[in-house]
C-alpha cells in the first residue's frame, strides 16, 4: 500500500547557460565545499557511467555551486501545491525570481539563470528530485536509473548520444537533490569536501594544467592572451571577477615564476591564439600571448 505521507517529485528540464554577462554574478566563496553525501552521489553517478563503458564526468566546483545554491532555495522555500515546477526559484536570494514555466520570458528565461547565479559559460542541463521518505545518495540514483530520461541524461543515450559530459555539480538539501550536467569544462581548479581532507581536482582546469605543466613535463603549452600584472593576488582576483562580470567567462590568473598575470582567455593553439590576440588588442592596448607549459 502506498504510503499516503510519500511525496516524490521528478524535475527534468533543459537549462541552458549562455556567457558570463550579467553584473550580479556571484564569487565561490573560499570555503565553498559539498558535503560528504553530495561527493557520495558524484561517485554513485560515475559509476553507474563506468558500468556502461563511459569514463567519468569531472566534478564542477561551479555548477555545485549552483545546485546548493537551487537546493537550499527550494528547501526554503519551494511550495509544490503551487503552479511553479522545481526549476522555479524564490523572490528570498539575489536572483531575479522565477515561476517556472508560468513566469517564463524573455527578459526572465530561465535559461539564463546560471549566468546569473556564477556564469557556466555553456549550456547545462539540469534533474531535480525530492522525498521526504528517503533522500540518500542510493535511493536518489536509483529512482534517476529508472526513469528513462534521467537515466539517458546520465548515461548519454538517446538525444544525449552526441554530447560528451565535461562537467557535473551536484546538491542535495532537506530531501531535494540537483545534479546540473555540462558541456564545458570548468574553469575551477579544485572542489572540497566539508569536514574532510578530500579535494577533487579538475585536472581539465587551464589553472590545473598551467600550475602542473612544468612538474609533468607537458610539452603542448597553453596560450592565454594576457591583459595585465598585478602586485598582489588579493587585487589580481578581484580584476578577474570584474572582467568574468564584464562578459570575459573564461578570465583567469596564471601565477608562474612569482609573477601573478591576468589572462581573458586561452587556447592550445598558437595560432588560434595569435589570431585572437589581434582581435583582444583593439580594446585591450599591450595585451600579449603567454605560453605555459613547453619549459624544458
Amino acid at each position: 500500500m502506498r504510503n499516503r505521507f510519500f511525496f516524490l517529485y521528478l524535475a527534468l528540464g533543459l537549462l541552458l547557460f549562455n556567457t558570463r554577462t550579467i553584473a550580479q554574478t556571484d564569487t565561490i566563496p573560499d570555503d565553498f565545499c559539498i558535503s560528504a553525501e553530495e561527493y557520495q552521489l558524484y561517485q554513485l553517478i560515475n559509476d553507474y557511467r563506468k558500468a556502461f563503458a563511459l569514463p567519468e564526468i569531472i566534478l564542477s566546483k561551479s555548477l555545485s555551486y549552483v545546485a546548493i545554491t537551487h537546493v537550499r532555495d527550494l528547501a526554503a522555500n519551494y511550495n509544490p501545491d503551487t503552479i511553479c515546477n522545481m526549476h522555479s526559484w524564490s523572490d528570498k536570494g539575489r536572483w531575479t525570481p522565477i515561476c517556472f514555466p508560468s513566469g517564463q520570458s524573455k527578459k526572465n528565461n530561465i535559461r539564463l539563470k546560471a549566468k546569473e547565479i556564477i556564469g557556466y559559460p555553456t549550456i547545462a542541463y539540469e534533474i531535480t528530485y525530492w522525498s521526504n521518505v528517503e533522500n540518500s545518495p542510493r535511493q536518489i540514483l536509483s529512482f534517476w536509473r529508472k526513469n528513462k530520461v534521467s537515466s539517458n541524461m546520465l548515461l548519454n543515450q538517446k538525444k544525449w548520444g552526441n554530447i560528451s559530459w565535461k562537467a557535473i555539480g551536484v546538491g542535495i538539501e532537506d530531501g531535494y537533490a540537483v545534479v546540473w550536467l555540462g558541456k564545458a569544462v570548468d574553469i575551477e581548479m579544485e572542489t572540497k569536501v566539508c569536514g574532510s581532507s578530500v579535494k577533487i581536482l579538475n585536472d581539465a582546469s587551464p589553472d590545473y594544467k598551467a600550475s602542473h605543466a612544468k612538474l609533468s613535463g607537458n610539452k603542448t603549452p597553453i596560450f592565454y592572451i594576457t591583459v595585465g600584472s598585478y602586485n598582489n593576488r588579493k587585487d589580481a582576483v578581484s580584476a578577474v571577477n570584474s572582467y568574468k562580470q564584464m562578459g570575459y567567462p573564461k578570465a583567469v590568473l596564471v601565477e608562474r615564476d612569482n609573477k601573478i598575470r591576468l589572462a581573458i582567455d586561452y587556447f592550445t593553439d598558437k595560432k588560434e591564439a595569435d589570431m585572437a590576440l589581434k582581435k583582444y588588442a583593439k580594446k585591450f592596448k599591450g595585451s600579449w600571448v603567454l605560453a605555459v607549459g613547453n619549459e624544458k
